[in-house]
């Protein structure tokens, strides 16, 4: 067989489906120069500390693979009709969290990756010869929107998010650079809020204002990034949590496009229901190894069980229930400052006798000034709680 040098999109959406890979689009390799303003604009502003650092690195495809002409990419849907079901049903009785619902599921970064690197091996049979290619899934230097946009496979709303027409914005992106030309690829320019027309819901309903403008977000601000962030969430960030323990839906289920979408049918994607609402209790008496043992298979896990306990002690204090004080308490004693000062925050919102001699007897013992600081205002939140009667809350402000 004579080795190709070109391949059609025709050819390699059957392979596709194949590997579980419903909607795909393609794009060439060349840089992506638009984004050249939009990522400086994004460096002022500040960020997260998880794209790749180099800007100059994400416009150019070949970066990431030097011999590359094109780029497959690839939609895939996650929100089950029971994973939506699951988002509208939190349960009222218990300590329990809440997780975006993308996380419901397995991990996504391990089944598109295996989507996709079994459609490069299929590919491969069809060309004749061994291909160069990568797969990009969240971890490229690549800002995944912008190819799939660019490739066809949808459009960006003004929440930032790319649409799938059948889909809506509840779909998984990922790429594959390949060292063939596709003919039919497409190089469409970027057209942010095309359909969105003079809606504007994902940005007035955000819970702290993140979006600067259509499509641009203060990514620092967005409560996704708050719940996966180091160190103590910052204050103002804390009560606009509510119980999320894990990331934030409010910008994708406000927004009209995703009413009508297909729904998923993908076995990896159904949904755990102990997982799209943690016990807040059982997960800060958690081991690590306990922690990987229950929600290892997510794509929560990998910031480890730690970092899920510090939010696990912000949803406690949101939801300012007394019976939850004891296993709050019990932080103020943890080798890591973030989890005792969280720990403090959230005894100071729950008030009560029990929470401030608990906070009291912590104050007499903590070195740390930064959390001295947050036992002396948590002692008088609980104090003016006591005196003004304020410690009920209701439960419809919570987020979910």
């Amino acid at each position: 067989m004579t080795p190709r040098d070109k391949i059609t999109l025709a050819e390699i959406r059957p392979l596709a489906e194949e590997v579980g890979l419903p909607e795909i689009a393609a794009t060439d390799a060349a840089p992506f120069d638009d984004l050249a303003s939009p990522l400086a604009a994004y460096e002022e502003r500040g960020r997260t500390g998880f794209e790749w650092a180099n800007a100059s690195e994400r416009v150019d495809p070949r970066f990431w693979l030097p011999e590359a002409k094109s780029i497959v990419t690839a939609a895939l849907p996650y929100l089950t009709e029971e994973g939506a079901r699951q988002m509208r049903s939190h349960p009222r009785s218990g300590l329990r969290g809440q997780a975006s619902c993308y996380v419901y599921g397995e991990d996504y970064h391990r089944v598109l990756s295996e989507r996709l690197t079994a459609l490069a091996k299929r590919l491969e049979k069809v060309i004749g010869r061994e291909l160069r290619y990568r797969v990009a899934v969240d971890t490229s230097p690549l800002v995944d929107r912008r190819v799939a946009e660019r490739s066809g496979l949808g459009w960006i709303g003004k929440n930032g998010m790319l649409f799938s027409r059948r889909y809506g914005s509840y779909v998984f992106l990922g790429s594959l650079l390949l060292d063939v030309e596709i003919e039919d690829a497409k190089h469409l320019p970027p057209d942010v809020g095309k359909h969105c027309g003079d809606c504007d819901l994902c940005m007035r309903a955000c819970p702290t204002q993140a979006f600067v403008s259509p499509g641009e977000l203060n990514a620092t601000a967005c409560l996704s990034y708050v719940t996966q962030m180091k160190g103590l969430i910052p204050r103002p960030y804390r009560k606009p949590l509510g119980r999320r323990v894990w990331g934030c839906d409010v910008c994708q289920q406000v927004c009209p496009h995703n009413r009508d979408r297909a729904p998923a049918h993908d076995p990896p994607f159904s949904p755990d229901a102990d997982v799209a609402y943690p016990d807040l209790v059982r997960l800060l008496e958690m081991s690590n190894r306990q922690f990987l043992r229950a929600y290892g298979r997510s794509a929560m896990a990998w910031r480890g069980v730690r970092t899920l306990q510090r939010n696990a002690l912000v949803a406690l204090g949101n939801l300012r229930r007394p019976e939850a004080v004891p296993i709050a308490a019990r932080y103020l004693a943890s080798d890591r400052a973030e989890l005792r000062a969280s720990a403090a925050w959230a005894l100071g919102e729950m008030g009560g006798e029990d929470a401030l001699r608990a906070l009291q007897a912590a104050l007499a013992s903590e070195q740390d000034p930064d959390v001295r600081k947050e036992i002396e205002d948590a002692i008088a939140n609980a104090s003016r709680r006591a005196h003004d009667g304020s410690e009920e809350r209701d439960e419809a402000d919570l987020g979910h």
